[in-house]
């Protein structure tokens, strides 16, 4: 009994990680299925204070992933509102089992590498408790790590081939497939425009036709 508990549990894992079509590379476009994991250090969430990783959790349910090179200023950054628009959008469309989750570039290297990390642990939790985010998880990686690549984040700016670094990047997704992908630099900033861009590529999830 104990040996079919731990293949169940092996199945269920990999039927909740993204499996990208033959022949295809994957670098979370939009119409493109997601990578694969996302490995961070969870500061909130269900497994607060661990190595997790928030893409094999939400499985197939629909999601906006976030990923930030740096945290919001103040309460009235944009990127503060978003984060509390969708805690909140979280919790009104819970029966359609959508949540959302913000992935921060703040460390140096591996977490239990970073000398600085309690730091960058403690300006989450503060983040968190500001902003009241219940239903939405922070976790932390860093620039170097490999899942940044494989989601072709931008952490430094490329001026030979004019290429600004990504501040702020979102996934909208369902069922791992990028519905909406949208990338935020320093001359292109997150805005309320683009936080109503996000909240339309979000209803769009609603509208899709369920398997």
């Amino acid at each position: 009994m104990r040996g079919l508990s731990v293949m169940t549990m092996i199945l269920m894992a990999a039927s909740a990680a993204p499996t990208q079509e033959p022949g295809n590379v994957s670098t979370a476009q939009e119409g493109q299925l997601l990578p694969g994991p996302f490995r961070v250090y969870a500061v909130t969430g269900q497994r607060p204070q661990l190595m997790h990783d928030f893409i094999t959790e939400r499985g197939l349910k629909p999601t906006v992933a976030i990923f930030a090179l740096q945290n919001p200023a103040s309460p009235q950054d944009p990127l503060a509102v978003l984060l509390q628009k969708l805690n909140a959008a979280a919790v009104a469309h819970a029966n359609r089992q959508f949540g959302a989750f913000a992935i921060f570039l703040t460390l140096k290297r591996d977490f239990y590498e970073d000398a600085d990390r309690i730091k960058r642990v403690a300006e989450l939790e503060g983040l968190n408790k500001q902003l009241g985010l219940s239903q939405l998880p922070l976790g932390l990686s860093y620039p170097e790590a490999a899942p940044v690549k494989q989601y072709a984040i931008i952490t430094r700016d490329d001026p030979v081939n004019s290429i600004r670094r990504h501040l702020v990047t979102i996934l909208v997704y369902d069922r791992h497939r990028v519905l909406k992908r949208f990338t935020f630099t320093e001359e292109k900033p997150l805005t309320e425009e683009g936080i109503q861009e996000v909240f339309s590529a979000v209803e769009r999830l609603w509208e899709m036709p369920k398997p």
